[in-house]
């Protein structure tokens, strides 16, 4: 099989799971109720303008909702690269949208605060260890696919006070891609 073929095959294959996804999505009501619910979400993206610049980022969060919008739980943010170990916990609020015409679009705000612990390994000596206080300040978007998934993408600005390199560190960007799960 050529390559045309394999991408044609491909993007053929990902337009009817879209297209699927879509209709599902658009069968999930939106009167479904969220308070007193737990939802577990699990995402991949990337960390900018870290310590070490652009790294690898891992996040992992669980809401608990108080009522139908507000939530509260943990968020745990991991940043990856071969010089660079960062990991943040905190405490986040959200606030999550309903939109009446489209139930499956979820938007939200969050903000949290909690601690940051970041280790920096350079070979010239630059590097260094710090903790410090983390303020995540976030925005984001879930789709629904069905009651028992969505996709949800969170961008998140970071206010910290790591000092590393001996410099200031103090704000960092992460943006994460992944699953939210309802229990």
């Amino acid at each position: 099989m050529t390559k045309r073929a394999l991408w044609l095959t491909g993007s053929l294959v990902l337009a009817v799971l879209l297209v699927g996804a879509v209709a599902e999505a658009q069968q999930v009501p939106s009167a479904v109720s969220r308070a007193g619910r737990f939802v577990f979400g699990a995402g991949v993206g990337l960390q900018g303008d870290t310590v070490d610049d652009t790294v690898f980022a891992l996040g992992v969060n669980g809401d608990y909702f108080l009522n139908n919008n507000l939530s509260i739980g943990p968020l745990l943010q991991i940043g990856l690269s071969g010089d660079l170990f960062q990991l943040g916990l905190t405490a986040q609020a959200k606030y999550t949208f309903d939109i009446p015409d489209l139930p499956a679009i979820k938007p939200h705000l969050e903000a949290g605060i909690g601690f940051i612990y970041a280790d920096l390994d350079r070979p010239n000596g630059r590097g260094g260890d710090d903790a410090s206080f983390l303020i995540p300040l976030g925005v984001g978007l879930e789709y629904r696919l069905s009651s028992r998934i969505s996709l949800d993408t969170t961008l998140l600005f970071n206010f910290t006070d790591l000092d590393v390199r001996g410099g200031d560190d103090n704000f960092f960007i992460t943006w994460l891609v992944g699953v939210r799960i309802p229990f």
